[in-house]
């Protein structure tokens, strides 16, 4: 058997392909692997994936017993740089056919574009802490998100310089110390679509002269004003301070990457990206401001998940500085994008059924037990499956409808299961590693069930499901044991005041740096309409929130951690929603709900400085037969996105 499955599937009978996991890599799979009739002849598809919807870190789930209320694991938000994911998102929606009643139509209708965005500051020694927002509006670029890229990343540092051309040719005071001609010469050089042939030798040069007289004056300036300025454009310390980040930048470009392709990225990994930064000149001051602590913020960059300070961030310094071009420069149309509704509504929703009329099977509640290779350990030759439910009726229908939306529910529709009110009383919960359900247990074979595997879930789990891979491949032992993940909690509010009610200086936003634990809110009050209260307890706002959860994370206690936090912290936010005392005042929140991700297919992979070299290309891989799918895996920016 194990020779006739090297050897392929016979002439004129289709490949199957088994998919091991149900979130966004193993979706993607499963969805390009069947995109055309002729795919679909060639490719026979299956996802395993355990419990009663997909998604895995991104699922999302209806509360119908609380007003049909989006329940998530978190704050997702798209980059308006995630090429791939937006084909696939505009190809799903173009192919979908929706029920009638369904407010989603098109891609466009299941999100809102975002400009604004807000990093926040603590005034030094302030108490109690007074905070201050650094605010971007960015602009909107051509196209739309999923064309081809506007530029690669030697291309885009064209617009760093045009940045900072336009930073520094609007403040006259500040351009003029800075010597103001020969500075926009130098810019504008840096700018030509051929840079890296136009650029002279003495440019590197040019631009550490620049940089150090704009570190000189940020010195003389003293720090950033702790009270709130409204007019950021006119806060001449905030410049300095992205100037100083910028020309660090470029001036780091310049020596360690101009002309040096894939190489000079590969090489900047082994270093954080503050440390290299730093190593091209970077102040102190910038490399612990607001932008930076946002960048780490928002990609839970901390050791342990210790967020208190920045000294314990770890970012790879080649592929930070490749995602932080794109997202700030390299975006179409609006560099982020958020849902309308619930992450599962408005992606897994359409991939799910667009995939069930192609004919791919989704296996739900079936969790991947144990992966073992053949006898010459070449390729995957057996996969243990613990299905954890049967069905009364043999097939399960896994949505709800709100608003006419198909959504997903966030507990199983337990009336579908054979026992199910049983195992509803008893507290089963099918997404922990610690559930033990199991209705049979199925043995798929190389060369009967399958031919090929796409490996799509997290090196947490397979270091607890795979153990035989590590044991037979030095590299693929290398890349599980230095993969490194964070668990994350999260909360949601609705409240009765609407976003304008609570204080906040501005608009509709997203914010990072904040106070920790929950450094990173949204307002996602856009999804209002795809919720179903009762008018008499409308919310009219629904806010999100996430943050690092430190060690121990299988002690939290989700609902302590925020209302503590909510105590000391909420009213640098929402100052007219809170009480003297700082407490948010009476009737303000209607609903609230939070989690912990703590386990090993909710914890967020990491890219820590010097682990990049230790990933694995998504295939083939190590093994003839197994090919890999996730954020886990060697990309563009190898780190944790849904890109």
């Amino acid at each position: 058997m194990q020779q006739a499955a090297a050897q392929g599937p016979g002439a004129g009978s289709r490949i199957k392909v088994a998919v091991l996991g149900g979130g966004p890599g193993g979706i993607s799979a499963a969805f390009w692997l069947s995109a055309t009739p002729a795919l679909r002849a060639r490719y026979e598809v299956t996802v395993h994936t355990l419990g009663w919807r997909l998604g895995g870190k991104c699922a999302s789930g209806r509360n119908m017993a609380v007003g049909g209320r989006i329940e998530e694991h978190g704050l997702h938000v798209l980059m308006g740089c995630y090429q791939s994911a937006f084909q696939t998102i505009r190809q799903c929606y173009a192919e979908w056919q929706p029920r009638a009643s369904s407010p989603f139509k098109l891609w466009t209708d299941a999100m809102t574009p975002q400009w604004k965005v807000a990093a926040e500051e603590q005034a030094p020694n302030s108490s109690p802490p007074r905070w201050s927002p650094w605010e971007f509006t960015l602009p909107e670029l051509p196209g739309e998100p999923g064309d081809p890229r506007l530029a690669d990343t030697d291309a885009l540092i064209g617009n760093l310089a045009a940045w900072l051309h336009g930073l520094l040719d609007a403040q006259p005071e500040l351009a003029a110390e800075l010597n103001h001609g020969p500075v926009l010469a130098l810019l504008g050089r840096l700018a030509s679509p051929s840079l890296c042939e136009n650029v002279d030798e003495d440019a590197g040069s040019q631009l550490r002269q620049l940089a150090e007289r704009v570190r000189t004056r940020l010195a003389t300036r003293g720090p950033a004003p702790a009270a709130v300025d409204s007019a950021f454009a006119d806060t001449l310390s905030h410049l300095l301070i992205l100037a100083d980040l910028g020309l660090s930048a470029a001036i780091g470009w310049f020596f360690d990457l101009m002309g040096k392709g894939q190489a000079g990225y590969d090489a900047l990994n082994a270093l954080d990206f503050r440390a290299w930064l730093g190593r091209h000149g970077a102040t102190d001051t910038a490399l612990n401001s607001a932008p930076i602590r946002a960048l780490y913020d928002l990609t839970f960059a901390y050791r342990g998940g210790d967020a208190s300070t920045l000294a314990n961030g770890s970012l790879a310094a080649g592929v930070t500085f490749r995602f932080a071009m794109d997202m700030m420069l390299g975006y179409r149309h609006a560099p982020f994008w958020k849902m309308n509704a619930g992450t599962g509504d408005a992606l897994f929703t359409p991939l799910y059924q667009v995939l069930a009329a192609r004919g791919v099977k989704i296996e739900l509640f079936h969790r991947v037990a144990g992966i073992e290779l053949n006898a010459d350990a070449s390729r995957i030759g057996t996969i243990r499956i613990d299905q954890q439910a049967d069905f009364t009726n043999g097939e399960y229908q896994p949505f709800v409808v709100v608003k006419g939306l198909d959504c997903w529910p966030n507990q199983p529709n337990w009336e579908q299961l054979v026992d199910g009110e049983r195992l509803r009383q008893a507290g089963v919960n099918f997404e922990s590693s610690h559930d033990t359900t199991v209705a049979k247990q199925l043995t798929l074979v190389d060369g009967q069930d399958f031919d090929q595997v796409v490996l799509a879930v997290p090196p947490d789990v397979i270091r607890a499901v795979a153990p035989a891979l590590a044991a037979a491949d030095a590299r693929w032992a290398s890349m599980v044991a230095q993969s490194v993940s964070v668990a994350t909690e999260a909360f949601q509010l609705w409240l009765q005041p609407a976003l304008g009610e609570l204080g906040w200086p501005s608009s509709a936003t997203i914010v990072s740096a904040y106070a920790e634990r929950f450094d990173s809110w949204a307002d996602m009050s856009q999804q209002l309409p795809h919720e179903d209260w009762p008018a008499a307890d409308a919310p009219q706002a629904i806010e999100y929130f996430c943050g690092c959860l430190p060690q121990d994370a299988s002690h939290a206690d989700p609902e302590r951690d925020v209302q503590a936090w909510l105590d000391a912290s909420i009213a640098g936010l929402w100052p007219a929603a809170t009480t003297p005392d700082g407490k948010l005042k009476p009737g303000v929140e209607i609903s609230r709900y939070c989690r912990a991700n703590w386990e090993g297919a909710e914890r967020y992979v990491q890219t820590p400085a010097g682990s990049v070299s230790y990933r694995l290309p998504p295939g083939p891989a190590q093994f003839g037969n197994l090919y890999l799918a996730g954020d886990w895996t060697l990309t563009r920016f190898s780190g944790g996105c849904f890109e």
